[in-house]
């Protein structure tokens, strides 16, 4: 009887209580209507959710999974970063001056998730805000960037006693141009001289109104430093074309009489409010004139000279095909000669879209290499088989030796571009490869995981670009970025790159 007593007891002893994360508001989309955002926004509030707890449990994590939205093709480097914030007065809304952030991911993934990771901030109960925010290439130039966002059934994670939730999407968001509120800047100005005599190629950082120039006016709207002139002896010019653009006018001065006195080393200025965008700005800009480049031949590194003016009007890095052509080939100007393009492999390697392309009348006078156009320095390329390349100053080809050393250098397979085998033989091979994952080839695009700035490395210095042109004309795209811990690498900071 005794036994059975005690055994009685037991069964009227409580059950201990098991710890639990409850979801006390399940996460919800912030976004309930198609939204518009711009480049380099502030933080968009995509999902809010409210967890409760009962032993000291805390956020760990929240994964995400962006997804492209119809014909758009952005990619992870258009988007600057997920954030998880600490909604502070838990009322849904992002406030950015009071919410507390408790982790960011400068890495976002588009197809795949993104996880953010919570360092501060986390302790439960507590209301979160997942945010998003784009970066400088988030464009909405056709296909205009757009995209979903989704927080999964299992994309939140704590401590202990992780929740399953209901998994919900934001609706769309799309990329919208900014306000255009500043006018054309001009970027460069060359004096060119052939056997016809000299002209001035004044080129613009986007299209003009392109106005009439005349000898009347052009000293009120690109003023000359140092009482020079663009007028003859008898206070003619030649010609002042506009490009189909709108963006580079040509002024080919007189000598019927006697020289003008503008020269290599005189600062143009544009003045006045004739010359304007679209928008109607004014434009503005004072640079120095500089002699023309010479070209180069056929083997030249056609990342030389980028944006500057040929003698045959052709401008470095810029797109062209010939008009009327019923199976265009869009060509690169690269040492003031014509590349062609031999597929749109290599050309969208190089980060191009088929925009801003200039229209040529004629290839009369211009020289059309034999050689094709070839990946920018720093790109990941592969031809038919497996072997992943270099693409080092020099437009040489440089091979791993480990997977271990190409991820240890923050390169992504997602990143390697696949182009014809005929382009890739075109390339010369570098015997030494690339051993070791503590310092990185000449030509390789990096930035840190807490900057914006993007560099790129040659002889154990680091070059930052200043500008998009800089960028964008040496035919880089930002989906060649190997972001890094700038800790583990240790470059000597060189001169910028400008355009």
């Amino acid at each position: 009887m005794r036994k059975i007593a005690i055994a009685a007891g037991l069964l009227l002893l409580a059950a201990p209580a098991l710890a639990a994360v409850t979801v006390t508001t399940a996460p919800v989309s912030l976004v309930t209507t198609a939204q518009t955002l711009g480049a380099s926004s502030t933080p968009l509030a995509l999902f809010s959710f409210t967890l409760g707890a009962d032993a000291a449990e805390t956020l760990s994590s929240v994964a995400i999974t962006v997804n492209n939205n119809g014909t758009s093709t952005a990619t992870g480097a258009d988007l600057a970063s997920v954030s998880v914030y600490r909604d502070s007065n838990a009322n849904g809304t992002l406030e950015t001056a009071t919410d507390l952030v408790a982790g960011t991911q400068t890495t976002v993934n588009v197809g795949s998730a993104t996880t953010v990771t919570t360092g501060a901030n986390k302790a439960l109960p507590g209301t979160f805000i997942v945010a998003l925010s784009t970066g400088a290439s988030w464009s909405a130039t056709a296909p205009a960037d757009s995209i979903t966002a989704t927080l999964p059934a299992n994309g939140i994670t704590t401590s202990a006693n992780s929740p399953t939730v209901t998994a919900v999407t934001t609706n769309t968001i799309t990329a919208t141009a900014p306000a255009d509120v500043t006018g054309p800047v001009l970027t460069s100005a060359v004096l060119q001289t052939s056997g016809t005599g000299k002209s001035v190629v004044l080129t613009f950082g986007e299209a003009t109104n392109k106005p009439a120039i005349t000898a009347g006016n052009i000293a009120t709207i690109l003023t000359l430093s140092g009482s020079h002139s663009w007028l003859d002896g008898t206070s003619a010019i030649g010609s002042a074309t506009w490009s189909t653009d709108g963006k580079v006018l040509t002024v080919v001065l007189s000598n019927a009489t006697s020289n003008p006195t503008v020269a290599a080393g005189d600062t143009v200025t544009v003045a006045g409010s004739v010359i304007k965008d679209v928008a109607g700005n004014n434009a503005t800009g004072s640079v120095t004139i500089t002699a023309a480049t010479s070209g180069g031949n056929d083997d030249g590194d056609e990342d030389e000279h980028e944006g500057m003016p040929c003698a045959n009007a052709l401008i470095n890095g810029r797109l062209y095909k010939l008009a009327g052509d019923t199976n265009p080939t869009v060509y690169l100007a690269a040492a003031c000669r014509l590349k062609p393009f031999r597929g749109a492999a290599v050309f969208h390697a190089r980060g191009n879209k088929f925009q801003n392309i200039i229209i040529l009348q004629s290839l009369t006078g211009l020289d059309v290499s034999t050689k094709p156009a070839l990946p920018a320095d720093g790109t990941l390329i592969k031809g038919s088989d497996k072997t992943v390349w270099f693409v080092e100053t020099g437009k040489r080809r440089k091979g791993f030796t480990s997977e271990q050393v190409f991820k240890g250098l923050g390169f992504k397979f997602s990143q390697v571009n696949q182009i014809s085998d005929d382009d890739l033989n075109t390339m010369s091979v570098d015997t030494a490869p690339i051993a070791t994952a503590t310092s990185h080839p000449d030509g390789s695009l990096i930035k840190c995981t807490n900057s914006s700035t993007v560099f790129q490395v040659k002889s154990g210095q680091e070059f930052p670009f200043t500008n998009l042109d800089a960028f964008v004309l040496r035919g880089h795209s930002f989906d060649h970025i190997a972001v890094v811990d700038c800790g583990r690498f240790h470059y000597v900071l060189g001169t910028n790159i400008e355009k």
